[in-house]
C-alpha cells in the first residue's frame, strides 16, 4: 500500500540536510547537497493536486442511488479513486 508524503515536510527536511552537509564544507562543496539541490528541483517539478473526498464521494452516489438508499460498494469507491489517480498522473482535468 502506498503512503502519501507531505510535500512541503519532504522539501523541509531536504533542506535541512543540505544546510547540515554544507556546513563542513567552508566553501558548500559538497556532492551530497548538490545532488540534494537537484532532487528539490525535480520535486518543485511536481504538481501536487488537492481532492475533495467529499465532493468525490458524493459524485458516485447518483440521485436513483439515493432514492432506493443504495450506497455505491467499497469496490466501486476504490475503483473510482483509483481511475481518479491515473487521470491526474496524466494531468486530465480531475
Amino acid at each position: 500500500m502506498a503512503h502519501l508524503i507531505d510535500k512541503a515536510a519532504l522539501v523541509a527536511e531536504i533542506k535541512e540536510r543540505i544546510e547540515t552537509y554544507n556546513k563542513g564544507y567552508a566553501n558548500g562543496d559538497d556532492r551530497r547537497a548538490d545532488a540534494l539541490e537537484v532532487l528539490l528541483h525535480d520535486i518543485d517539478t511536481l504538481e501536487v493536486k488537492v481532492v475533495d473526498l467529499e465532493k468525490e464521494l458524493d459524485s458516485m452516489i447518483t440521485s436513483e442511488l439515493k432514492f432506493h438508499k443504495a450506497l455505491p460498494s467499497l469496490f466501486d469507491v476504490a475503483k473510482h479513486f483509483f481511475e481518479l489517480g491515473l487521470k491526474a498522473q496524466k494531468g486530465e482535468e480531475v
